[in-house]
């Protein structure tokens, strides 16, 4: 099997996906912090009506750690729960909370992942049909809250993700041995095989309640610096996943009138 996934790994990764639109991410940036103002206004409403080696910590409710690799997050076979999307684990139902931030991902947040490193505790969310992933912000901020929606496929595209450099402070140039991977896999996925440098990370691909195309992934290696990046997805059988479809393309919608709303067309 090792030497299988070896050959996988060497002929089918993906390599890291460049935006199309180096603004994007300003401007969900810009968006998520209207987003953050307007789920202020909806609560003031209501009320007035890793050390030197990273590990993932203990997760909470249907969540628990199952990786064999420092920092690897995975999760088991949650109770029973009642939802029209049910994938078969790893699977999360839990759902971020944190107010007024939940209000601004539209239906619910669940979380993917959780771990520490030395400047903070980091957790990261998925939510929207349309793959996206946010971090819960912690205090110290060291991965600058991203926020990435993964619905731009192409066809035969097996894996979509994001790597984000860790810095002792938001905006210092100081880096860490700690940097941030996450992304997003077909359905068919049931765990993530990770290379980076000469280590193989085993992570879990999580399915949530939010989208019944997608799993996820999220992990912290003890690295700076990182550039290269391959990334297989392995399904119940041991195989190489297939490619998601359907997944809508454009950005999320939410309550409010907006010109970059989502125009859920599916991907081919």
């Amino acid at each position: 099997m090792t030497d299988d996934l070896s050959t996988k790994l060497a002929v089918l990764t993906e390599g890291r996906p460049e935006p199309a639109d180096p603004a994007a991410p300003v401007r969900l940036r810009i968006k998520r912090r209207q987003r953050r103002r307007r789920g202020t206004a909806v609560v003031v409403a209501t009320a007035a009506a890793t050390a030197a080696v990273l590990a993932t910590g203990p997760l909470l409710s249907s969540i628990r750690s199952a990786g064999d690799e420092p920092g690897a997050a995975g999760f088991g076979v949650p109770p029973a729960i009642t939802t029209p999307i049910v994938l078969p684990p790893p699977w999360s139902d839990e759902v971020f909370t944190k107010l007024p931030d939940a209000n601004a991902y539209k239906p619910k947040a669940y979380y993917v992942a959780k771990g520490t490193i030395p400047t903070e505790s980091w957790a990261m969310l998925a939510f929207s049909e349309y793959g996206c992933m946010v971090s819960d912000e912690g205090p110290a901020n060291s991965f600058g809250r991203p926020y990435v929606c993964f619905n731009d496929w192409k066809p035969g595209q097996r894996v979509s993700h994001h790597v984000v450099q860790g810095h002792a402070k938001e905006k210092d140039a100081a880096e860490i041995n700690a940097t941030l991977i996450f992304g997003a896999v077909s359905a068919d996925a049931r765990s993530v095989a990770l290379q980076v440098s000469s280590r193989t990370y085993r992570l879990s691909a999580v399915g949530t309640p939010a989208t019944d195309r997608l799993r996820f992934f999220a992990v912290v290696v003890p690295e700076k610096d990182v550039k290269d990046v391959k990334i297989t997805p392995v399904d119940a059988a041991g195989n190489v996943a297939d490619a998601p479809t359907g997944v809508p393309t454009g950005m999320p919608c939410d309550t409010e009138p907006d010109t970059e709303c989502g125009t859920a067309t599916p991907s081919k």
